[in-house]
């Protein structure tokens, strides 16, 4: 499973796609897919505050 750090991160690699997109089309589908991986962040941190899951491990803990 993703870290929250690991979704942000992908969000922001779809972002950066969409900036740079020359065709409507794919800069949408790129936001929308950085959308959601803001969303899975977002669902992620809830879950840990709520303790239905473990905070993440660090690197080594994987």
């Amino acid at each position: 499973m993703r870290s929250v750090a690991e979704y942000l991160e992908r969000a922001t690699q779809f972002d950066d796609l969409a900036a740079s997109a020359s065709v409507e089309v794919l800069r949408k589908r790129y936001a929308d897919i950085a959308a959601c991986y803001r969303l899975l962040a977002k669902d992620r941190e809830w879950l840990i505050s709520t303790g239905a899951i473990e905070a993440e491990q660090t690197a080594l803990g994987h």
